[in-house]
């Protein structure tokens, strides 16, 4: 595998955001265990490549200079990858903490900045030319183009990259050239036709939610639509795909799984309140926080609760399965480990800044972002 040079320049072209560039020193390549997408494959089950067992101890920290979304980081070997509600994306030593670069884009990322390989695909919102591709070994926009106002994660899976825009319109995207292969667009209904879910695939069909309440699955082919389901509110959360089960919470407060093949619901789950994260799926579990402060693991075959808890605030982001734990954060500034076959509290950390992102694990790393614009990074054993 060629290596990329040692000053690598993490930064536009200065007619595209009018900053100078920053440089990288040093190489950036994708390896098995990176964190390179939201959920962590196009399935987004949201579990983590190695087991990381609690208690961890804060070793470094990090001012991303703004604030975050829902949506996670992405980790490539020695760097992790922030982007941020100012539209600048930050390359942070995993290590270390020491800032590596940073750039801006344009307006808000809102979804996880994807890296493959030598290239960084960073999606905007409110910006016109709305997906960019950056190449980080030539230090050049290889492309950017129009595809509508992007508050979802970008999806890359076999040299193709699937959007969704608040338009209602679902692309796929060559990834090599920036070039549309086809689009969906949601059925116009008197409710919104917006999509704030990030798709999620099983490498046949692409699901996503969108505000009207329906979950979709198109061909991930040509786009064409092969089943539709309705759940009694809008579709928030990102949902994931495993072994054949789409499993997706609606604002009605009730989670679902429906099969990926036909669209067949084949259980619900009443939660009590509105569901605005996505879930992570394990081991034939399937871990839920709800609005309500509820975390709840429910069986993936069945929908039966395993076990639930009360956090005592809001969970808003998408839990992360390491081995055995299941982390999950709250609005109330904690971040939970709990064993993931019982439900035992193993753990808890207080940061200083409420927490509405979901974690990730990397490397020996768990990597938190904090609404005080803080990027913390955990590891096992004693402090510091």
């Amino acid at each position: 595998m060629r290596r990329l040079p040692i000053i690598l320049i993490l930064a536009l072209i200065g007619s595209y955001s009018g900053c100078t560039p920053f440089h990288l020193q040093v190489p950036v390549r994708t390896v098995e265990g990176d964190w390179k997408m939201y959920g962590g494959n196009p399935g987004r089950t949201n579990v983590a490549p190695q087991a990381l067992v609690p208690p961890l101890s804060l070793r470094w920290q990090y001012d991303a200079s703004a604030g975050f979304s829902a949506y996670s980081a992405s980790v490539a070997e020695s760097l992790v990858f922030v982007g941020n509600l100012r539209g600048e994306v930050h390359a942070v030593h995993l290590r270390t903490g020491e800032g590596a670069g940073v750039r801006s884009f344009g307006s808000s990322v809102i979804g996880t900045p994807i890296v493959a390989k030598q290239t960084l695909y960073v999606a905007l919102s409110r910006e016109e030319q709305s997906l960019v591709a950056y190449d980080l070994d030539n230090a050049i926009v290889r492309w950017q183009k129009p595809f509508g106002d992007i508050e979802s994660a970008p999806l890359l899976m076999e040299g193709r990259l699937y959007v969704a825009a608040l338009d209602g319109k679902i692309s796929c995207i060559d990834a090599a050239d920036g070039k549309a292969l086809w689009t969906f667009s949601v059925p116009a209904s008197r409710r919104s036709s917006a999509v704030r879910s990030s798709p999620a695939s099983d490498g046949d069909v692409l699901v996503f939610g969108c505000d009207n309440g329906t979950l979709y699955a198109v061909a991930v082919k040509d786009g064409t639509l092969r089943w539709s389901a309705k759940a009694g509110a809008s579709i928030a959360g990102s949902p994931a795909v495993s072994s054949g089960l789409v499993f997706v919470g609606s604002l009605d407060g009730t989670f679902y799984a429906f099969d990926a093949a036909s669209g067949t619901m084949k259980w619900s789950r009443p939660l009590g309140s509105p569901i605005y994260a996505s879930p992570a799926v394990d081991a034939g579990r399937v871990f839920i926080g709800t609005s309500g402060g509820v975390f709840a693991a429910l069986g993936a075959g069945t929908g039966e609760i395993v076990w639930q808890g009360r956090l005592g605030s809001v969970i808003n982001a998408a839990p992360l399965v390491s081995g055995s734990v299941v982390y999950v954060a709250s609005l109330d500034k904690t971040l939970h480990a709990f064993s993931a076959s019982a439900g035992e509290r193993l753990w808890q950390y207080t940061t200083k800044g409420r927490i509405k992102t979901m974690p990730v694990i990397a490397r020996g790393f768990l990597i938190l972002l904090t609404e005080d614009r803080s990027v913390l990074g955990f590891s096992e054993g004693g402090e510091k």
